[in-house]
């Protein structure tokens, strides 16, 4: 085919002729396309000369070519150019409506292109009419079956339908208020009903995806519509149904229910096979031996398949193994094989639970036959927790030494007093059937231990221990095992100013002060092992005895005297001399040998005043008495 010569705008004004048939405003004209370009459209109208139609004039309709012979409206007779400007969405839309109204009564199914979409639907243009296809009225085919949130992906599905042609059928046409709607259902209807009713319950029908959504997939079978619904996809439990299935996917699924009022399906995929559950039943009992695999690990036990079937069955952790079930999970990984035992068969829940223990001998019972509550046992640690210690009694039976039964005492942090392996002594106090369990108990020991106490330690002298623990209120020493004694930091020495600092493991000596049996308590002095330096003073001294000392230290208002090595006296300002001093230190000074009478022994402030004024004032009465007796007065 020959390409038509392309023809400037001058060329075509110089060929017309000078006289032509005068057009009129809204005439419609007849006219053959002489170029089309990307903005404007130039038809020749032989006598009455040329056309210019800018291209938004040009509708949707149909794509233009040159030499196509096009009808169009006046909109302009003549412009600057000399041409005259056309429409031909004008004059399509006029004799479209006549068109588009006849068809619609006819009921007549015709074909549209969609040029643009919204989340609303399509964008149309028929016979220079613009025009919608609602999103309600597609087709099953066409429906975006999304997520109800998932705006995005609807207007990604409308987008895939322009520029495809789409049989309807016109629902609603107004020339008024130019309203024009279209209808995909109302397009396929003829037979639907007919279709519909031939479908029954049972059938095994044939479709295509064409939604995907958390509760199920929707599918066109025919241009009607079903629903799988996720509890019907599979015997076995679904999670993720678009990893499964996508748009466009052929599906085979069974009839399983009809709604007559809105010509839709429920469907089923899993019913097409038997239901796994019923050969399940059929094969096996409880106490049956099956071999499983391991497809889910959890935090309390496993998931396994039943090999030879489509059912799974549950393992809890208390059913892996007789002894520490939580430590035996550790040993498993997806894909492991094992015999286990059927040990329950839930009808109504379709639950299978299964043992790996129950195949071999409990050996609890033996445990029971070979110990009794009383007994003493020397075991090591298995494992260490926060809240006590499993001691490994036999093999695949453990005791529980709680942390309560440790001591009568607060005990914390375990981990850093006892390791795995060490060998602990505690007493059975339980047997625990459910738990196939020892309860042990370390207290019960010690219990022995406080009865016998005062035989066992003379509460009245002298004892010695090791430093456990160090606080700063006081220290806690151990006699042995299980009896310790607390030594309040203020029992520590006489004198308070004295800093003693222990530490772990130190040896101390001490005297019981406080004994409660009641609770298993003790409480120690070291201080106490020597005699108080307040009754040491006062068998020395009395109200009234003089001393021949020395000044050890001087204070502003008084100062300290030695009385013994552990005890000073104290001499007011007021008493150091019958002279008033100002300055104590002018006239004593530390060292200084002094002669002082006790005035005054407080029992309850613990303290002894002393007074070197009242010695010279009673030597100043002596002389004068022996004065006296001299000269006879």
């Amino acid at each position: 085919m020959a390409t038509a010569k392309k023809i400037t705008m001058d060329e075509l004004l110089a060929s017309a002729p000078e006289s032509v048939n005068q057009l009129n405003q809204g005439e419609t004209v007849e006219g053959t396309i002489l170029s089309v370009r990307k903005h404007e459209i130039l038809i020749d109208l032989g006598a009455k000369g040329v056309g210019f139609v800018p291209r938004r004039e040009a509708g949707h309709s149909k794509n233009l070519v040159e030499g196509e012979t096009v009808t169009a409206s006046v909109v302009d007779t003549e412009m600057d150019n000399g041409m005259s400007l056309l429409s031909l969405r004008k004059a399509a839309k006029d004799r479209g409506w006549e068109e588009v109204i006849e068809k619609m009564e006819k009921g007549e199914i015709i074909e549209i292109i969609p040029f643009d979409a919204n989340r609303g639907g399509l964008l149309v243009e028929y016979e220079g009419i613009r025009g919608f296809l609602p999103v309600s009225q597609l087709s099953a085919e066409h429906y975006p079956r999304v997520g109800a949130s998932d705006k995005d992906e609807i207007l990604s599905r409308l987008n895939a339908l322009i520029d495809k042609p789409i049989s309807v059928r016109i629902l609603d046409a107004d020339r008024k208020t130019n309203k024009l709607i279209f209808s995909e259902k109302e397009a396929i209807k003829d037979g639907l009903n007919e279709r519909f009713d031939s479908l029954k319950i049972g059938d095994e029908v044939e479709g295509v995806a064409t939604g995907v959504v958390d509760f199920g997939v929707f599918v066109n079978i025919e241009g009607i519509e079903g629903l799988v619904h996720i509890s019907e996809i599979s015997w076995n439990p679904v999670d993720d149904l678009v990893e499964k299935f996508g748009i466009n996917d052929e599906i085979s699924a069974k009839i399983i229910e009809k709604d007559t009022e809105k010509n839709k399906l429920k469907l089923s995929i899993k019913q097409l096979s038997q239901n796994p559950w019923e050969l399940f039943e059929k094969k096996h009992k409880i106490g049956d031996i099956v071999k499983v695999k391991v497809i889910e690990i959890l935090d309390f036990g496993l998931v396994g398949n039943i090999v030879g079937s489509e059912v799974s069955g549950f393992i809890h952790i208390s059913e892996l193994a007789w002894n520490n079930g939580a430590k035996e999970l550790k040993n498993y990984k997806i894909g492991d094989e094992f015999d286990a035992k059927i040990i329950e068969i839930e009808s109504t829940k379709r639950n299978v639970k299964l043992s790996v223990k129950q195949l071999s001998e409990n050996p609890w019972e033996k445990v029971k036959e070979k110990y009794k509550i009383g007994d003493v046992l020397e075991k090591p640690i298995a494992e260490i927790f926060d809240f006590g210690l499993l001691i490994a009694v036999e093999k695949d039976v453990d005791g529980l030494l709680h942390i309560s039964d440790l001591a009568y005492k607060k005990v914390s942090n375990l981990a850093s007093k006892y390791k795995v392996g060490d060998v602990i002594k505690s007493k059975i106090i339980e047997f625990n059937d459910e738990k196939n369990r020892i309860s042990l108990s370390m207290k019960a020991i010690f219990d022995e231990k406080w009865e016998n106490i005062e035989n066992n330690y003379d509460l009245s002298g002298a004892l010695k221990g090791k430093v456990v623990n160090v606080q700063d209120y006081g220290i806690f020493v151990e006699i042995e095992e299980g009896i310790e004694v607390f030594i309040h930091k203020n029992e520590f020495s006489w004198d308070r100013n004295e800093n003693i600092k222990f530490k772990v493991g130190d040896e101390v000596e001490f005297k019981i002060i406080v004994m409660d049996k009641i609770d298993k308590k003790l409480a120690g002095s070291i201080k106490q092992l020597l005699k108080s330096p307040w009754v040491e003073v006062t068998e020395k001294y009395k109200k009234g005895n003089i001393v021949n000392t020395q000044i050890e230290e001087i204070s502003e208002n008084f100062v300290l005297v030695k009385l013994t090595d552990r005890f000073n006296g104290i001499v007011p300002k007021r008493e150091l001399s019958e002279h008033f001093l100002k300055n104590i230190s002018e006239n004593f000074s530390v060292g200084d040998k002094v002669t002082a009478v006790i005035t005054d022994i407080n029992d309850k402030r613990k303290s002894i005043a002393l007074s070197i004024k009242k010695v010279e004032e009673m030597e100043e009465k002596k002389e004068m008495e022996e004065l006296m007796k001299i000269y006879g007065v």
